[in-house]
């Protein structure tokens, strides 16, 4: 089990440290790789490049961005980002980062599945939390958490929703902007066809799953994708209004994402809180809810609330909370994993 400090390290330094290395390089001579026919798909290539392009690079990166931390805090980068794993995931997943374009925008994702599979496989749409650059799904982000899900054997897909994070200076001139819960929900919902067109996709089996706010775009995206199993949340944002008094400050990361958000407040928040829109999703659709206890980014009375929403119209559901847990359920990370491939085995 990964500890919180340990976490801290992965995430803050080392995920924001290669934000853009994993998807500012992409040309179009890899059309070759690219894993879908959509014609929306611009370009496509293998994540492990570059800085990836083998265990001993990716080290060597990771110290050199860390060479003023202590001695222990830079061989912990090691222990966790381990040749083994590392040369497993190399040799047995297809893992590649992608330019789409949606609403006229670049938009850049992530895609990884098993080499070697016999028929289709099970699809796991995956929602990031944070906004902007912050939360960003990136190389060490995706080795950690979404690796070992296409290594279970499911085509993992991520949008890393739209906006100026995923380029650098010299973006193109218009790549939009992350709303929070706006237009980049349908980034999210242009994976879809992107799906359909991809012939390791099996679109009988598709679950999505979000992460904190990633739990929000989950809620807004299954309004208009009826064919989903099931979805999966974890720590994620229900009530933006109730959240605002359990976290004032978020309210000018509000300010800085929802269009004209001091002239209709009330309304931009109840339009991306699932429960007020609750009767916009099928009401067959399973949900598991998992949140930690003493999370003190999302009040865990979002999922306790929606959790009673679920009953009330007798929706197919499970709530876990675990007890004193933070908001990446580091305590519990291995449990939680284990709650979620037992409830994709059920649905998928």
């Amino acid at each position: 089990m990964i500890k919180k400090s340990i976490w801290l390290i992965g995430a803050g330094l080392i995920f924001s440290a290669v934000s853009h290395a994993a998807t500012s390089d992409q040309q179009p001579s890899a059309k070759p790789l690219l894993f879908s026919s959509h014609d929306s798909i611009q370009s496509s290539v293998t994540c492990f490049r570059g800085p990836f392009q083998s265990h001993q690079t990716f080290i060597d990166m990771l110290l050199q961005k860390n060479k003023n931390r202590p001695a222990a805090a830079q061989q912990k980068l090691a222990e966790i980002f381990n040749k083994e794993d590392f040369d497993r995931y190399q040799q047995q997943l297809d893992c590649q980062t992608f330019t789409y374009t949606v609403d006229g925008v670049p938009v850049t994702g992530w895609m990884m599945k098993p080499k070697q599979h016999q028929g289709k496989l099970p699809v796991l749409i995956y929602n990031r939390g944070g906004n902007g650059e912050y939360g960003s799904i990136v190389m060490g982000f995706a080795y950690m958490r979404l690796m070992p899900w296409a290594e279970r054997g499911y085509m993992v897909i991520a949008s890393n929703y739209r906006g100026e994070h995923n380029w650098p200076r010299n973006q193109p001139v218009n790549v939009g902007h992350d709303e929070f819960g706006g237009v980049e929900v349908n980034d999210v919902r242009a994976l879809w066809p992107i799906l359909q067109q991809s012939p390791a996709a099996d679109m009988k089996k598709v679950a999505m799953f979000g992460e904190s706010r990633g739990g929000m775009m989950t809620y807004l995206a299954a309004k208009s994708m009826p064919g989903l199993k099931t979805v999966i949340s974890s720590a994620g944002v229900s009530d933006l209004v109730s959240e605002l008094q359990f976290r004032p400050e978020m309210e000018k990361m509000y300010e800085k994402r929802i269009p004209y958000y001091q002239l209709r407040k009330d309304e931009a928040l109840k339009e991306r809180s699932v429960v007020h829109f609750i009767d916009q999703i099928p009401a067959a659709l399973p949900m598991l809810l998992l949140h930690g206890s003493a999370d003190k980014q999302v009040d865990v009375k979002n999922s306790e609330q929606l959790a009673k929403l679920l009953q009330q119209r007798q929706q197919p559901h499970k709530l876990v909370i675990y007890p004193g847990d933070d908001h990446g359920l580091n305590k519990n990370r291995k449990q939680a994993d284990a709650e979620i491939e037992a409830w994709l085995d059920k649905y998928l």
